[in-house]
């Protein structure tokens, strides 16, 4: 049984599926708290924040299977997302091996994934949103160069997805050596204010340093809404 903090059909917001029709399931509970993004942690907290386990439901593999399957007609790709899901990538297997579509799975990079027994998750695209200092969180604990050199080998449709409100040039090419997967650059924002304040920043800097820019569609429409 995975927790599950909310199921919703949208469009995809930010990173490489920008603006595709989207499932997204998401997982309750992560191993990071990213104080450093806002007062509640991160943009999805209520997924992080144990405070909110209650709202929190147990879904088996049919359960997840019933529920996608209610979207079969829009042909949405399917986005797992958190929290940090891999924390559960083996109860999550079968559910990869049985979706016929485009899978992303949101990851903080930090959990090391056993790609010859799982080998399904080679097909996956891993946004992976590893966590720079405005994370608040400690090096250390944000950053797994073996699990990120692992994505990197093993599921070559991933891409890098980072938040930025200032230069961190140096601690991404610090996170990304070695690795030839594209990298999306996106703006620290929660609200349509904040997004709109450092658009034009992260857009030059990303078009200095050869990165992606990456909107946040779902947070320049609605801000911190739950459920887009």
């Amino acid at each position: 049984m995975i927790p599950i903090s909310e199921i919703f059909y949208s469009i995809q917001g930010e990173g490489k599926y920008c603006g595709v029709p989207s499932l997204f399931i998401r997982v309750g509970g992560c191993n990071l708290s990213c104080p450093g993004f806002s007062e509640n942690g991160c943009d999805s907290y209520y997924a992080v924040n144990k405070l909110y386990k209650s709202e929190w439901k147990l879904y088996s593999i049919d359960d997840l299977k019933e529920e996608i399957l209610k979207y079969k007609k829009y042909s949405p790709h399917l986005v797992i997302t958190g929290g940090e899901p891999t924390l559960y990538y083996k109860e999550f297997y079968p559910l990869i091996e049985w979706f016929e579509g485009e899978i992303t799975i949101e990851t903080n990079a930090t959990i090391f994934i056993d790609f010859k027994k799982y080998p399904k998750y080679k097909n996956v695209n891993f946004a992976l949103s590893v966590k720079l200092s405005n994370s608040g969180e400690e090096y250390k604990k944000r950053v797994n160069k073996k699990a990120i050199k692992n994505f990197s080998l093993n599921a070559k449709k991933s891409f890098f997805k980072f938040v930025i409100d200032k230069d961190l040039k140096k601690e991404i090419e610090d996170i990304i050596q070695n690795s030839d997967l594209a990298v999306y650059c996106m703006p620290l924002a929660q609200t349509k204010e904040e997004l709109e304040k450092r658009s034009e920043f992260v857009f030059n800097f990303a078009l200095k340093n050869g990165y992606r820019y990456s909107d946040r569609i779902h947070i320049r429409l609605f801000s911190k809404k739950r459920g887009v």
